[in-house]
């Protein structure tokens, strides 16, 4: 819970109307692929196009395009947009997740903060180390429970135009940055 109380004076939420008042600086997918590969320039990070095949049914009706996070590492990411407005990435990995993985997603997680908010470094590794530190203690948590659905989540939700999720369970780990919108 300490984590929590960090990362909200580092969001700004003390006091609260400083937090109602906090917004992102406007992004399309095109800066964020971009920001997010300056953010890992010791990563070979690039974001591709996959091939789709439909017939039509379960196909691109509603406009959204899908960018696959292709590294050289066992991580996965996938940016989703409509036209050039960005609506969701994530990134994940599968389990077990030694020390060398962890510490990439981190990094991952970091340059998807980076490339969203335009924040800094520092503000960047606390959230990051605040967010891992609280979905650790929530799945030990979930396991000793005895819980059907082990998993420790953590959401943020960041004024009015993103919100942050990361979410451990015992066969994976996955970070979300998604925009607040309909679809």
């Amino acid at each position: 819970m300490k984590a929590l109380y960090v990362l909200a004076l580092c969001l700004g939420a003390m006091p609260g109307p400083a937090f109602a008042k906090f917004k992102a600086a406007p992004f399309n997918c095109t800066s964020f692929m971009q920001d997010f590969i300056n953010a890992t320039p010791n990563r070979r990070a690039t974001f591709e196009r996959p091939l789709t095949i439909t017939r039509g049914f379960f196909g691109d009706e509603d406009g959204l395009e899908v960018r696959v996070l292709s590294t050289g590492e066992n991580v996965d990411g996938t940016l989703k947009c409509k036209g050039d407005e960005f609506r969701r990435f994530e990134v994940r990995v599968t389990a077990p997740v030694n020390e060398k993985l962890a510490a990439t997603l981190i990094e991952y997680e970091q340059a998807a903060l980076v490339a969203a908010f335009r924040w800094d470094r520092a503000k960047v590794e606390t959230i990051a180390k605040a967010m891992s530190s609280d979905a650790d203690e929530y799945l030990r948590a979930s396991v000793q429970r005895g819980d059907t659905y082990r998993a420790g989540k953590v959401e943020y939700h960041q004024g009015d135009q993103l919100d942050l999720g990361l979410i451990w369970t015992e066969t994976d780990r996955t970070f979300v940055v998604a925009s607040q919108t309909d679809d």
